[in-house]
């Protein structure tokens, strides 16, 4: 998800990401790494600069990447203005999924033709979560849903998948 906001924000110029995860925090612990690791070997013309007070990559050719938690209706901090994508990861696990969707999200892409993408591992504790209620059954129903396994990942050989199955 992190290489899908990069590469829209390398191949369009002024242009905006908005990025949202569930706690504000997974910014700094783990999108803030993730990104760090993808961009390790960027060349420094195209490397943006991350705005720490505003959660923002800001990229040489104006194009950005807003981030926020949807705890605490930190989302609040990229409401308004226009994006070509949106991407919400672990949307199982965010509050206000709907609001932040239909509210928040999908209002800035309405003039840009843009696109949104929620992802997520399923929250065995919240089976009624909206994430599953309100996206993911009516896509199934609409044939729009895309579901990988751990059967799926090229990144787990045999013996790690073995491994994770005899753990769950």
């Amino acid at each position: 998800l992190c290489v899908l906001a990069i590469e829209a924000c390398l191949k369009n110029p002024n242009v905006i990401v908005k990025y949202i995860c569930p706690k504000q925090k997974m910014v700094k612990t783990i999108l803030k790494p993730r990104m760090r690791e993808i961009l390790e070997d960027c060349p420094d013309e195209l490397r943006p600069e991350y705005k720490e007070n505003d959660k923002i990559y800001l990229f040489p050719n104006g194009s950005e990447i807003q981030m926020a938690g949807t705890d605490n209706q930190n989302y609040d901090s990229i409401r308004g203005g226009t994006s070509i994508l949106w991407i919400v990861d672990e949307a199982g696990f965010c509050n206000d999924l709907s609001t932040v969707v239909r509210s928040v999200l999908t209002p800035t892409t309405l003039t840009t033709n843009g696109r949104g993408i929620l992802a997520s591992t399923p929250d065995p504790d919240a089976p009624e979560h909206e994430f599953i209620k309100e996206f993911v059954e009516p896509a199934k129903l609409k044939n729009k849903l895309f579901q990988y396994t751990i059967f799926d990942n090229p990144l787990i050989d045999d013996a790690d998948r073995q491994k994770i199955i005899n753990e769950y």
